[in-house]
């Protein structure tokens, strides 16, 4: 990219990441240069049709697509050409129909291709330079100004999608796409993901989670960048050391789940499992892998601590170990415990597994399939990560599903309960008079008494004899006047 474009480029980028709109902003970049004559000649030819439904798959309502076309400015001929735009990705099919090949002038030779060029004038162009997919669908030809260093030329935009900054990812779909046209013919076609600035880079990440890209390009994508993240996933097999604990994979394929009931919870896990290789289409040649749980002091183990000669997609077998954090796991009767009803509580922890020492090659059969497409082109050194790429670090998801006893649920609901019936009865027992014998003056009489009351008993003249009281049970004499007499019967 050439360098003063590519400055202010990444100057007005950083200026204006933190602003993002709703969705996120996608451009189709469709090579229709003198190299590509066979894709627009051949009657069989399926790339318009296959620009459309990758445009429909990769988008959103909200995002904002352009469709341009891009071979090199010259002359009369202007590079990138915009020839679309809208919301969503529906249009583009219709918006290609006509487009044909592009020549330097008005009934001139074929436009020659510079790929820095299209990349760059998306980006200061369309984009204003805000974050953004560009989609770039070409035959891997680059010639600008006619030139025939095809393979150079190639190998400067290779370096370009490793080391610019402002490019967070890269992923590309090579594709068997034979074509014959009447001056040239190709057997594939290359289709590119760049994205530019780490918005673009989720929203990518999200595109080929959702699933809905892989029907129409069914090959896995290829990464070029970054290669120092998401190198590998540990997939669990089984909990060595406790047959009370069931390791699985979480749904989103790279979450540890570890359920475990209450009573039975381990300080200490060791987990058989499995290391992956996600770093397609590489091998890893050799790598020591270390790890740790993020927020933790106790460290997390890994044996074997070497990988080598893991192919992409393959595993080795490990054993991993680690404790978990007993000071955070609430205890059965605790106020979140209790109010879990015996549901689960949910223990979110995070393991960082690296990778130091890192060396990658790419894997041969896929080497082989990409000369086979593309035959003379530098394949591998798009595929060579640069020298200060020796590491890597992948984050794994961890959750601890702690199944809780319904016991202290039901101990504190009986406790309460019968907290309940003591106060009912004890406002019963509050209400009711009793009636109670005694003797005033040698007289036998009787009296009605309500727990925590007292009574004056006097004589047929109304004289004070003295006093009775009354707890919780029988009533006592607490006063007799002088010259008097009062006791209970």
């Amino acid at each position: 990219m050439k360098a003063r474009v590519l400055i202010a480029a990444c100057a007005a980028f950083f200026a204006t990441a933190s602003v993002q709109a709703a969705g996120i902003q996608q451009a189709f970049l469709v090579q229709n240069s003198g190299w590509m004559e066979p894709f627009y000649t051949d009657e069989q030819s399926q790339l318009k049709a296959l620009v459309g439904a990758v445009a429909q798959a990769a988008t959103n309502p909200s995002d904002k697509v352009y469709t341009l076309a891009f071979s090199q400015s010259s002359g009369s001929n202007v590079s990138p050409a915009l020839i679309g735009q809208g919301q969503g990705g529906a249009g583009v099919a219709g918006q290609l129909a006509n487009l044909g090949l592009a020549r330097k002038s008005a009934g001139g030779a074929l436009a020659d291709t510079d790929f820095q060029e299209a990349v760059t004038k998306t980006i200061t162009g369309p984009f204003q330079s805000a974050s953004g997919i560009v989609w770039i669908f070409t035959n891997n030809k680059n010639s600008p100004n006619n030139d025939s260093q095809t393979a150079e030329r190639n190998r400067d935009f290779y370096r370009l999608l490793h080391l610019e900054p402002s490019i967070t990812k890269t992923v590309v779909f090579p594709l068997r796409m034979p074509v014959q046209g009447k001056l040239y013919s190709a057997k594939g076609l290359m289709v590119y993901a760049l994205a530019y600035g780490q918005p673009a880079s989720e929203a990518l990440n999200r595109i080929l989670a959702e699933g809905r890209l892989s029907q129409v390009l069914t090959r896995p994508p290829a990464r070029l960048k970054p290669v120092d993240q998401d190198a590998v996933r540990i997939v669990p097999q089984s909990v060595k050391n406790s047959a009370n604990v069931h390791a699985s994979l979480g749904r989103d394929g790279r979450t540890i789940v570890l359920d475990v009931d209450a009573a039975k919870l381990l300080p200490q896990v060791v987990l058989q499992a499995s290391l992956q290789n996600m770093f397609f289409p590489y091998v890893i040649d050799s790598a020591k892998v270390h790890a740790s749980l993020a927020g933790q002091n106790a460290p997390l183990h890994v044996a074997p601590d070497q990988i080598r000669q893991l192919q992409p997609g393959a595993s080795q077998s490990v054993q991993v170990q680690f404790a978990l954090p007993m000071a955070q796991i609430p205890s059965p009767w605790s106020a979140q415990a209790i109010a879990a009803m015996g549901k689960q509580v949910m223990l979110p922890m995070q393991a960082q597994v690296g990778l130091s020492e890192q060396r990658l090659a790419l894997a041969s059969s896929f080497g082989k399939d990409l000369q086979e497409l593309f035959p003379g082109d530098p394949i591998s050194d798009m595929f060579t990560p640069p020298d200060s790429v020796r590491a890597s670090q992948a984050t794994i998801p961890l959750l601890v599903r702690i199944q809780y006893p319904l016991l202290p649920v039901l101990v504190i609901l009986g406790g309460v309960l019968a907290l309940v019936l003591g106060l009912l009865a004890l406002g019963l027992v509050g209400t009711r008079a009793t009636r109670y014998k005694l003797m005033a003056d040698g007289v036998q009489r009787q009296v009605l008494l309500k727990p925590f009351k007292s009574v004056q008993i006097r004589d047929d003249d109304g004289r004070d004899i003295g006093e009775l009281k009354r707890g919780l049970g029988k009533p006592a004499v607490v006063r007799v006047a002088e010259g008097h007499t009062l006791s209970l019967a």
